[in-house]
């Protein structure tokens, strides 16, 4: 086990240089890699700052302190969600269809892919629950669920049969597993399958199967 981290000095105030605005991205990223490799109790500053390659008085002088830098990590990656999920929801409030479908479908896979990490933590908290579970689950976890019910929703309105339909508690898990399970599993599947799933071949026919499996439940 580490020692517990003390609070960190504030950074200097003023606008960042581009070089402290890259060691900053290369902070974040270290840390979520880490955070989801061994949990927020299992690491240090000082095993981010060697993940990272840079010096430990450097991640004190840009995050105050561990909480801080862990909230920062997992922000990027759910903020990136939101961002990629902004051209979902014009396009949904324009009206639903097929290709509605496809393109949620697509973008979905395509983000677990980039960010397994975030899957990882979010296992690894709401399994301890505490302040950084709720932090995610009402910043993150339930903006997104909504979403995901509203899309639900809109498609049941112009199903032929929307009896048929199955609930969103059923349909959303359903779908997290289908885009996020692949990349949490990497190794398996590249022994088991002789695949890679980051390969784009592997990630367009995920989408597309995702794709059809949202299309025959919704």
């Amino acid at each position: 086990m580490t020692s517990p981290d003390t609070p960190l000095p504030k950074r200097r105030r003023g606008r960042p240089s581009q070089e402290e605005g890259n060691a900053d991205a290369l902070i974040r990223a270290a840390a979520l890699r880490e955070f989801a490799r061994a949990g927020f109790a299992g690491v240090s500053i000082a095993d981010i700052a060697a993940a990272a390659g840079v010096a430990k008085p450097l991640i004190h002088y840009h995050f105050e302190s561990k909480d801080a830098l862990w909230e920062a990590a997992v922000s990027e990656g759910f903020e990136a969600l939101q961002h990629e999920l902004a051209a979902f929801r014009a396009t949904l409030s324009a009206g639903s269809g097929p290709e509605t479908l496809r393109l949620l479908a697509h973008q979905l896979v395509r983000y677990a892919a980039r960010y397994p990490e975030l899957t990882r933590i979010v296992i690894q908290e709401s399994g301890s629950g505490g302040e950084r579970w709720q932090w995610l689950l009402q910043t993150y976890l339930l903006p997104a669920y909504r979403l995901a019910q509203l899309a639900i929703e809109s498609f049941r309105a112009v199903s032929a049969q929307p009896q048929a339909v199955p609930p969103a508690e059923h349909v959303i898990p359903l779908m997290l597993g289908m885009m996020n399970f692949p990349f949490l599993e990497t190794q398996v599947i590249r022994e088991v399958f002789g695949v890679e799933v980051q390969s784009e071949g592997y990630l367009q026919e995920q989408g597309e199967i995702l794709f059809r499996v949202m299309g025959a439940l919704v």
